[in-house]
């Protein structure tokens, strides 16, 4: 699976809304406390040239997320933004809640796109060390409290051995319970909202070590929910792919499989958010006669100005060309995915029938489910 944060940093906006079978489980989500509907919109500092916060009609959703900061690869505190972007993180809470007061917003603080390894390096140190995970979390905490944020979100993407797995479940135990004593210790504020954003299933894949699984106790108990990476899990493919099929027969990489990993794994369902992505991912062809799933290409899409990076395509756009008489549009009934060609242009999307098979299956299961977009044209 390709490296999730590709997506998240290119997102402007989203949407939230989450099955068991397990009466402890069911007991939970009623005990828990957990948002009867969530529906949620990532923003990216990226995005201001061509989609501003003041953009954003925040009366439709109950959350939104600033994406992201990072963190100091030797003090472990939140690194602050590059200077043309601190006025956006300052004024992005009171922007939004001057269009929607009741909104939530949430920091998110992940894996830096632009130095990965070292990023997750520094990632990896911090939630070894007790005197470092208190750093982080404090100074988490002020940021958040400082820019007007309802919560905090955590990025890592991804947790590269078992080790960093128990650590994680660590820290995420310890930021909780700083949480809940930080609003206790400042009666007028609520306690931040604390949400993370994983893997697609809840045992990592085509990682150096084989044996990598979330701790389970420590999402459920610990935070208000995950978001599941349920996308972009053939970006590197030489052939045309579906990006986010609902099933795949020949392997597990498909939301269906992710979703029910987590629920078989014992997270509640109230606390497990299903991603579906409104953006496309795109590949050009090597022959256009040849334009069907597993179709040989030639190269990436070229970066476009929404995405602002090749082999991503913004919904606005996909729109677009979907207004084309040129423009081929096809649906693949056995992995419930759509996709478009035209001309040597072959595009993989979540058309609006693919949404709807997908929330289907979110209320089969009563699952939340969040949809994600390149523009906030939803």
């Amino acid at each position: 699976m390709e490296q999730a944060w590709f997506i998240l940093v290119l997102i402007s906006l989203i949407g939230f809304v989450s099955l068991i079978s397990a009466s402890t489980l069911e007991q939970h989500c009623v005990d828990g406390g957990e948002p009867a509907e969530v529906r949620a919109g990532y923003w990216s500092p990226s995005s201001s040239r061509y989609s501003s916060v003041s953009t954003i009609n925040a009366s439709l959703f109950t959350h939104l997320y600033y994406s992201s900061l990072s963190i100091d690869d030797t003090s472990s505190t939140v690194t602050p933004p590059l200077a043309d972007e601190s006025s956006l993180l300052a004024a992005f809470s009171s922007t939004v809640k001057s269009v929607n007061p009741s909104v939530k917003t949430i920091l998110s603080i992940g894996t830096n796109e632009y130095e990965v390894e070292s990023s997750n390096t520094a990632f990896s140190r911090m939630a070894a060390d007790k005197n470092l995970r208190t750093v982080f979390i404090n100074s988490s905490i002020e940021s958040a409290r400082a820019n007007g944020f309802d919560g905090l979100d955590l990025s890592w993407i991804f947790p590269g051995t078992q080790m960093d797995m128990e650590n994680f479940g660590v820290l995420l135990a310890e930021w909780r319970a700083r949480i809940i004593e930080e609003s206790a210790m400042n009666s007028l504020s609520d306690p931040l909202l604390l949400t993370a954003t994983l893997y697609f299933a809840n045992h990592l894949f085509d990682m150096p070590d084989s044996n990598l699984d979330y701790p389970i106790d420590d999402i459920s108990n610990n935070l208000d929910w995950a978001n599941i990476l349920t996308f972009g899990f053939h970006g590197n493919s030489n052939t045309t792919t579906a990006d986010a099929p609902l099933y795949d027969k020949s392997s597990h990489f498909s939301v269906s499989y992710g979703v029910i990993s987590w629920l078989d794994a014992g997270v509640p369902p109230c606390k497990l958010v299903m991603g579906i992505p409104l953006y496309g991912r795109s590949w050009f062809l090597k022959n256009k006669a040849k334009n069907g799933l597993g179709s040989p290409t030639a190269a990436a899409g070229t970066k476009r100005r929404k995405s602002n990076q090749t082999g991503i395509i913004a919904y606005g756009e996909i729109e677009e060309y979907l207004n084309f008489e040129s423009t081929v549009v096809a649906y693949d009934n056995q992995s419930v995915a759509e996709y478009f060609y035209n001309g040597d242009l072959w595009v993989s999307f979540d058309s609006a029938h693919v949404v709807q098979e997908k929330l289907q299956v979110c209320s089969k299961f009563s699952l939340l489910a969040w949809v994600l977009c390149l523009d906030h044209q939803l």
